[in-house]
């Protein structure tokens, strides 16, 4: 039998669109338990004072281990014991502020999947489902027909998973407000809007991006390696330092971003929260902190809506909504445009759980002035 070439070529064409590793890869699952904003913090067991024992939070940048894909489910009391097998915790650096490294490298494993499932589907009608946290996350990528070439593909793709791990990343601080738990029985109110947290999110995702700009091939093992070795180079390009100096930063701060007589979990350890959801991030604690940015113009022009959109589906639990205005919450699908509403949701109502005027406070915290002004 004769095969002709187009065939052939056709062949090879699908074998490039299929990644080895898409079917196998299993999504992220949690988050890596790590750090409310703080140091020595001191912890309770319902409303009981727990003795001798704190959370450090804080993390030498020589110590944080090899990066390890999904991560984020090993147990949550190895890893606050610093047993896992990363190290995570903040890091203070002279041009990104305070860098939450279990935030960095959630973001980047969500990259790094997103990108192999949608490089394999990428102009077709697909679905990822993720798993649900008070709504279901779903992504869902449009039917196209316009032709790229397998460098367009890869580009795009690379594009839209950083941007919609970024996106994911936005919600779940949103979801986090509300009183979604990673692990039941750990509430994270305190971790909410934390003002270290959507920066090295989307550190994450500019780190991940990059590795795979330049191996776009990678298997999870591989992409842990070279994750490793960027995120060093990206702290060194931030001006990372010792963590006795990172202590000596956050100390600076007690009273005006936290609280040491609050006992975790309770939310008002931390007192400062940046509510802003916007796709360029300022980092807060540093004068001319270097900014990071994503775009929702893909490289080819396009809006990312053209090849992919983040949806948040009501299932039917939504009782932690109830506050909320009728034109949010009667929606039954929610999109990133609503992101920000929720979060100005979240900034009025805490500002009258603390009693606080809704008006922007100027804050005075001699060299560590803040880019963003909001509690």
């Amino acid at each position: 039998m004769k095969i002709h070439a187009p065939f052939i070529a056709g062949l090879s064409l699908c074998a490039l669109l299929v990644s080895p590793y898409s079917k196998a890869l299993d999504a992220p699952v949690g988050v890596r338990p790590c750090c409310a904003f703080g140091q020595d913090l001191k912890t309770e067991l319902l409303g009981i004072p727990i003795p001798f024992f704190s959370v450090e939070n804080i993390v030498d940048a020589s110590r944080l281990g090899k990066h390890i894909y999904n991560d984020g489910s090993q147990n949550v009391i190895s890893s606050l014991l610093g047993l896992g097998d990363e190290s995570n915790g903040l890091i203070f650096t002279s041009k990104g502020g305070f860098i939450d490294t279990a935030h960095v490298r959630d973001t980047a494993d969500f990259t790094y999947y997103l990108y192999q499932q949608i490089y394999q589907h990428l102009g077709s009608d697909y679905r990822i489902t993720l798993p649900t946290e008070l709504r279901k996350r779903l992504i869902k990528l449009n039917k196209s027909k316009q032709a790229l070439t397998y460098r367009e593909r890869q580009a795009i793709s690379i594009e839209l998973a950083a941007l919609l791990a970024f996106r994911l990343a936005q919600w779940h601080e949103i979801a986090q407000w509300f009183g979604y738990e990673s692990v039941v029985g750990f509430p994270e109110l305190v971790s909410a809007f934390s003002p270290e947290d959507l920066y090295s999110n989307m550190l994450g995702a500019i780190t991940a991006k990059q590795v795979l700009e330049q191996q776009p091939d990678l298997s999870p093992s591989d992409f842990s390696q070279a994750m490793t070795d960027a995120f060093n180079d990206q702290l060194q390009q931030l001006g990372s330092v010792s963590a006795e100096e990172t202590k000596r930063h956050i100390q600076q701060l007690n009273g005006q971003w936290w609280d040491h007589n609050t006992r975790l979990p309770q939310k008002w350890v931390v007192l400062k929260r940046d509510y802003q959801l916007g796709l360029t991030r300022y980092p807060n604690g540093v004068k001319n902190g270097i900014p990071l940015s994503l775009s929702t113009q893909l490289s080819n022009g396009d809006n990312n809506s053209v090849w992919a959109e983040l949806y948040l589906h009501n299932v039917g639990n939504e009782e932690t909504f109830n506050a909320l205005p009728h034109e949010l919450k009667n929606n039954m699908v929610w999109q990133p445009a609503q992101f920000q509403q929720l979060a100005n949701f979240a900034k009025q109502q805490d500002h009258k759980e603390r009693g606080k005027s809704t008006q922007v406070v100027k804050e005075k915290v001699s060299e560590y002035s803040l880019t963003t002004n909001y509690l």
